[in-house]
């Protein structure tokens, strides 16, 4: 029965080997990630900026603010209509009265109806910078995120091939000890599967890294990542109430609040000055008399019929500023927690530090016992888990900690840009 226990393993072991030399032999992984030394998170930032939707959302401003120019600076309040009438006794004879009568219709604007237009295009005008900062902001956004994946996988990848070696180690010496008698051949089959399981988790951080990277082109056309990727905390007061976001909501309320100006004028009727000629005769025989007339009209009482685009206009308004001090909140929430979840981070790291400096001891310690035959290859690996786990998320913690500096800044709505 023992004879054929170690047939099988070494048959097994036979089988093995291949697939372990294969391992060792196909290090075709690369963790490295391209960093281009001309690329700075600004100018990156101005290239996304370039590539985001909303960036055709600024024709909008420009077409609203040209159109409301247009029409505040012509004369008229609505446009001029022309009348032409013919009254004849006999109609299509050209025998009898006829009287032949043209105008036209001037509409005035109200007081101060025209001055309001031009405000409302003030504030229009005013709109677009604060758009493009959010979108600038936006772009921000972005770059910090796509970067921080990129780098959290490229850590994640640099540890995985860290294991790897440190397996692939543990097996050559597992090999020589068992040509040299001292381990059992069954341990050989312990360190392959091992060697095999780091491997496999090193190619699938790599495939990570990768669809990180492709993401990040995507995003950024780019293909490379700017050198300096890190971000200090903002040492000065933050106003919350300069971020691009509030700046923006905050003029489409002044918008708004021009459009109610505005709106007491919708359902209005302009007065009108009318100026007409009349050309008439009493009989064929007798010769056209002309007259000249002039005109006014004017709303008596229109005042129920401006109340709906008043209602209107104020009910837009208070939902504006509603959705103000929602996003006031929502930001300043986001803020509080990012700032706690950096406190909190380099606690832990502090923390992890120290702990990573006891375990790597607990695992040399370990690997002595090994070496010296006190303690079995199960054991050993165990510790060597536990070192590797506790390298890993110091390493992660520390790239973290990084990423969320950079949260923090954006979400005090800090641009990247050179200025």
């Amino acid at each position: 029965m023992r004879r054929y226990t170690s047939y099988v393993i070494a048959a097994l072991i036979g089988t093995l080997s291949p697939v372990v030399s294969f391992a060792e032999d196909s290090e075709t992984v690369s963790s490295s990630v391209p960093y281009a030394a001309n690329l700075d998170l600004a100018s990156l930032t101005d290239k996304v900026y370039q590539r985001l939707p909303g960036l055709l959302a600024e024709d909008k401003y420009r077409q609203l603010l040209q159109a409301n120019d247009t029409y505040s600076q012509a004369l008229f309040a609505e446009p001029v209509t022309g009348n032409l009438s013919l009254f004849s006794d006999e109609v299509g004879t050209g025998h009898g009265f006829q009287e032949w009568e043209g105008g036209v219709d001037l509409p005035l604007w109200l007081p101060g109806q025209k001055q309001q237009q031009q405000a409302l295009s003030d504030k229009i005008a005013a709109e677009l910078p604060a758009y493009q900062q959010a979108l600038k902001l936006e772009a921000s956004g972005e770059v910090r995120q796509q970067i921080w994946q990129v780098k959290l996988a490229e850590a994640q990848l640099e540890q995985a091939k860290l294991t790897w070696e440190n397996a692939k180690k543990l097996q050559n010496d597992v090999e020589s000890r068992v040509k040299a008698g001292d381990l059992a051949s069954t341990e050989r089959l312990l360190a392959s599967s091992n060697t095999l399981e780091a491997h496999s988790k090193m190619v699938n951080a790599e495939s990570q890294l990768q669809q990180r990277l492709k993401i990040y082109q995507l995003i950024t056309g780019e293909n490379a990542l700017p050198q300096q990727v890190e971000e200090a905390v903002s040492n000065t007061t933050q106003d919350l109430q300069q971020h691009p976001q509030l700046q923006l909501q905050d003029q489409l309320i002044a918008r708004l609040q021009a459009q109610m100006g505005l709106a007491q004028y919708d359902g209005a009727v302009n007065p009108s000055l009318s100026v007409g000629v009349r050309r008439e005769r009493g009989d064929r025989a007798e010769d056209y008399t002309n007259s000249m007339g002039i005109g006014f009209s004017m709303a008596l009482d229109d005042k129920a019929y401006r109340q709906p685009a008043i209602a209107q206009a104020s009910a837009e308004l208070a939902d504006a500023q509603v959705a103000r001090q929602s996003l006031w909140r929502q930001l300043k929430t986001r803020q509080v927690a990012l700032q706690e979840e950096l406190n909190s981070s380099r606690q832990q790291l502090d923390l992890i530090t120290e702990q990573n400096k006891t375990t790597q001891q607990y695992y040399q310690l370990q690997k002595r016992a090994f070496d010296l035959g006190e303690i079995n290859l199960i054991d050993l690996l165990r510790s060597q888990a536990l070192a590797n786990d506790n390298e890993s998320r110091k390493r992660l913690l520390e790239v973290q900690i990084k990423q969320q500096i950079s949260e923090l800044n954006q979400s005090y709505g800090m641009i990247l840009s050179n200025s």
